[in-house]
């Protein structure tokens, strides 16, 4: 009796000890990036910037398991191309056992321009402090003008990407209004189902969830 008393006591120790364990936090710094024109090298004012971190959990290359956002942030250029992102803190294992890190990426979108991919390239499994650094800070990239069939065809990628904003549990999607109107807009692609009209067409399944109306959130963004 004083045996299985012993080991129940253990038990008990190493949960509480788990339970003390402070939730790690990182951070990725704040980010000023300049947007200009390919051909003349102008500045591009009104690009809207999807910027986000991701990780997975499980084995060494996340193979199998759960995807997690880490941080999402948007922006719009100024007048002189300039994109500012502030500075964007997170929890470092959003997973209970191993939290596999992934680059940092953004999305740019204007209309009349290719959508724009940017993400890390120094390893392709970044360590914490890799993953909480952006490659191109302080630098300027360069967006190529596209007719609107070379535009449609990357539909596929940029709704990737918008539709991981649905995902986290954590109305993550309301961290990224201008991406989502901006997305819609350039890629209306009638009879099929983007985004924006996901949240839309499952407005009280995300009210339901504590998110709040998408219909209503949206409203002001949606204005001409």
């Amino acid at each position: 009796m004083s045996d299985h008393r012993s080991v129940v006591l253990v038990w008990l120790s190493a949960l509480v000890s788990l339970a003390a364990v402070p939730v790690m936090a990182a951070t990725m710094p704040a980010v000023t990036m300049n947007v200009v024109d390919e051909r003349d090298g102008k500045p591009i004012p009104g690009v809207v910037a999807l910027f986000w971190g991701t990780g997975r959990e499980g084995t060494m290359t996340g193979h199998g398991g759960r995807h997690a956002i880490l941080f999402a942030v948007e922006a719009v250029s100024d007048e002189s191309g300039a994109l500012r992102f502030p500075k964007q803190d997170f929890r470092s294992q959003p997973f209970f056992l191993n939290t596999n890190y992934e680059n940092p990426r953004m999305l740019l979108l204007k209309p009349g321009y290719a959508p724009l991919e940017l993400y890390n390239q120094l390893r392709s499994v970044p360590t914490l402090a890799e993953a909480s650094r952006w490659e191109y800070e302080g630098k300027t990239v360069k967006m190529k003008k596209a007719t609107d069939d070379e535009i449609r065809r990357q539909g596929y990628l940029v709704g990737t990407y918008t539709d991981m904003m649905l995902s986290g549990g954590e109305c993550t999607w309301k961290r990224v209004p201008r991406v989502l109107v901006a997305a819609d807009r350039m890629f209306p692609f009638p009879g099929k189902t983007n985004t924006l009209r996901t949240l839309f067409m499952n407005d009280a399944l995300f009210a339901k969830d504590g998110c709040g109306s998408p219909k209503a959130f949206f409203e002001p963004y949606l204005r001409p």
